[in-house]
């Protein structure tokens, strides 16, 4: 026996279809809202990671100074100026793409580049990670791997690199800004640096020529002293002997 078909079945069927429309119509509409206020241009940054593993309390701003000195090659400017022509290349693209509210779009992207080129924009930024072990099961195995989380992030302008730049330029790239003006400067003459000395002046002696490659009566002198302001950079250092080290203590 076959079912046939009621009024109600044929409302229903109505009732739904136009339900069915309604929603798409609903659904385009909210499309169309959701386009016109998306945020399309992603803001344009040179990111660089460092990482503070076994740093107990690192100096953010002492840890940018040692990347400069480690990548004196690097071209802030000339880096800078790539990047932002190539976020330009590809805000212009994705505007020539569009097709819903193209003026609108074109209105956010100057009202970005204004920003992105004012000079308190931070383009440049330090992403500073801790890495920390973990261990996961492997067929009965213990098994250990690296997770880099992120501990800080430090933004700077152009200018801000610039300067730093030209500070750690007058100083001959030497060493950071914070260890250059520390007070302890004693505290620097690590063994590293004194090892780093030593070879340089091939464990010879700067005023008589002994060579001590046995380090016995070997010093590593500041040419000027500390008290007169003298740093403990290699430009300021040399090899004494014992006896040579004497004579000019003893001039001071």
């Amino acid at each position: 026996m076959s079912k046939g078909y009621s009024l109600f079945d044929a409302i229903d069927s109505t009732f739904l279809v136009k339900v069915g429309i309604i929603g798409v119509v609903i659904a385009l509409i909210i499309i169309v809202i959701m386009e016109f206020f998306k945020q399309p241009f992603k803001y344009p940054a040179i990111e660089q990671i460092i990482n503070v593993s076994g740093r107990k309390k690192p100096s953010y701003n002492d840890c940018v100074d040692q990347w400069i000195i480690d990548n004196q090659d690097y071209d802030i400017l000339e880096n800078y100026n790539r990047e932002l022509k190539n976020w330009e290349e590809e805000c212009r693209i994705y505007i020539k793409r569009t097709l819903l509210w193209r003026r609108h779009k074109e209105k956010i992207y100057k009202e970005i580049l204004e920003e992105v080129k004012d000079k308190k924009y931070n383009f440049f930024r330090f992403v500073f990670i801790r890495q920390q072990t973990r261990y996961k099961q492997k067929n009965y195995k213990k098994i250990s791997y690296q997770v880099d989380n992120i501990e800080y992030v430090a933004g700077f302008t152009l200018l801000q690199m610039l300067e730093i730049d030209d500070e750690l330029e007058e100083i001959d790239y030497e060493m950071t800004r914070e260890k250059y003006n520390a007070k302890n400067q004693r505290k620097l003459m690590t063994r590293e640096l004194r090892e780093q000395i030593m070879k340089r002046d091939n464990y010879t002696c700067q005023k008589c020529g002994k060579y001590m490659p046995d380090e016995v009566g070997l010093h590593v002198d500041h040419i000027v002293a500390i008290k007169n302001g003298g740093k403990s950079v290699s430009s300021n250092l040399q090899v004494l002997c014992d006896k040579c080290n004497y004579k000019k203590g003893a001039k001071r």
